[in-house]
């Protein structure tokens, strides 16, 4: 039989009545796993789901009852550890089926690559609530893991999976994403099946932005966001970015997920491990509406990095193996695309009036020492007179004509405006973190003047 292929989004049902109602929103992968009823229940269940998946042209898997799926002509049986004790696997190979293998652990995953199945399913990725499992949650480093054991045959990611979940299981290796209660049990299970529709339509529409593609950094691990295009123009900056939220996978499934349409080229996570998930040669959607030097179009100019911290929602310190982490990449992509110190950047630099990532408490002055970025040593914030808010001349005029020529997105109006305290703000996170209030001080005026050439 020719080498398989399985839609990204594999759902199971429990009765054919849900065919009727998902099979025309886009659903083309379903299992029927019907359980305690009679066999001449099961039978026209199985019957019916045929016919109805065939109108649609969707795949059918049986589960379990692999006579009945030979009688009825089926193209797919699943079955687990336990049928493989029963199953009559030649018969099933004679009359075409394919046969599909549930798997916990490596044990298990020995005996199913014994019978040259073909898909393996791995679960629980994550906990589920459909069952009690004696198996603990396997997670993203066992669909990684198993994917490279078992080469081209396909990997169904299975347990406790939700749309956004589906993007970082498939990112990881897995082929297809299993759900079972997150669209079943749904209060709108129709909308849930169409969201996991779309959010799977890279995987299955778009292959050339989901394959796995060599690291551009030997020390990264290669986990594919689909969210990125061709490059404008050649990189020049990096750009540098703190992920705001407080959990990493929660960050990872948005950078992953095409419905939020962001990303970046690199994830740097708090122990100092590294995800590629856009190659450096494409655009990465991590800079959003933003400016510097000139430059409008900063997703295509830039490398971004994505370093996983909470942000002003908890500002402490970022460990020390992380930022040894980012050292070490920024050196590499700077060096191979010769960016100079001063297009090391924050997002905040280039975005002021809407962000404030990766803060004033983000180390640049330790990058700087290392060779990645430029720091001068500050003077301390200065209590004096300041140009604020409302302050208008030609002071304020000077200040901005320094704030362009540096980079900012500033007009010489000659009055201290909101763009104006914006962009002394950002200066002031990457430059004089010890005070950030947006005043342009003596101590912010004396960095300004002495990082200009």
């Amino acid at each position: 039989m020719p080498t398989l292929t399985l839609d990204p989004f594999y759902l199971i049902v429990d009765n054919a009545d849900w065919l009727t109602r998902l099979l025309p929103l886009g659903v083309r992968l379903v299992q029927l796993r019907v359980k305690d009823r009679p066999e001449s229940e099961v039978r026209a269940e199985i019957l019916r789901a045929r016919d109805l998946c065939r109108t649609a042209g969707a795949q059918l898997v049986v589960n379990d009852y692999w006579k009945l799926a030979i009688d009825a002509g089926c193209d797919f049986v699943h079955l687990g550890q336990e049928d493989l004790d029963g199953a009559d696997l030649d018969a099933l190979r004679r009359h075409e089926v394919r046969i599909g293998v549930s798997t916990h652990d490596d044990a298990e995953l020995d005996r199913a690559l014994s019978i040259s199945p073909d898909y393996v399913a791995l679960g629980p990725v994550w906990p589920t609530l459909l069952k009690e499992m004696k198996f603990a949650p396997q997670g993203l480093e066992k669909l990684g893991a198993w994917k490279k054991r078992i080469g081209d045959i396909p990997l169904v990611a299975i347990g406790g999976l939700t749309p956004a979940r589906a993007c970082l299981a498939l990112a990881a290796g897995a082929d297809s994403a299993c759900v079972v209660t997150d669209v079943l049990r749904a209060r709108d299970p129709e909308s849930r099946a169409v969201e996991w529709v779309a959010t799977t339509a890279p995987w299955r529409d778009s292959p050339e932005l989901t394959r796995a593609f060599p690291p551009d950094f030997a020390g990264a691990k290669v986990f594919p966001s689909p969210n990125h295009g061709p490059r404008a123009r050649a990189v020049s900056a990096l750009v540098l970015h703190y992920t705001g939220m407080p959990a990493a996978e929660g960050a990872l499934e948005l950078l992953c997920s095409p419905i939020a349409e962001v990303s970046a080229h690199y994830f740097v996570e708090e122990d100092g491990r590294i995800l590629q998930l856009v190659p450096e040669s494409r655009r990465a959607w991590h800079a959003g509406a933003s400016y510097w030097a000139g430059e409008t179009d900063m997703n295509s100019a830039s490398i971004g990095v994505e370093i996983v911290h909470p942000g002003h929602i908890d500002p402490h310190d970022f460990p020390p193996a992380q930022i040894e982490a980012v050292i070490a990449l920024s050196r590499d992509i700077c060096a191979r695309h010769k960016i100079a110190p001063e297009r090391v950047l924050a997002h905040s630099d280039i975005a002021p009036r809407r962000k404030m990532d990766p803060g004033e408490f983000f180390p640049w002055a330790r990058l700087a020492a290392a060779g990645v970025g430029r720091y001068v040593e500050p003077l301390p914030p200065d209590d004096g007179p300041a140009l604020e808010c409302a302050a208008a001349g030609e002071a304020v005029a000077r200040l901005q004509r320094q704030l362009a020529a540096f980079g900012y997105k500033v007009s010489e109006t000659g009055v201290y405006d909101e763009d104006t305290a914006s962009a002394v703000a950002a200066f002031q996170r990457h430059w004089r973190p010890a005070r950030v209030d947006g005043r342009a001080d003596a101590s912010t005026i004396d960095i300004l003047t002495r990082l200009l050439p």
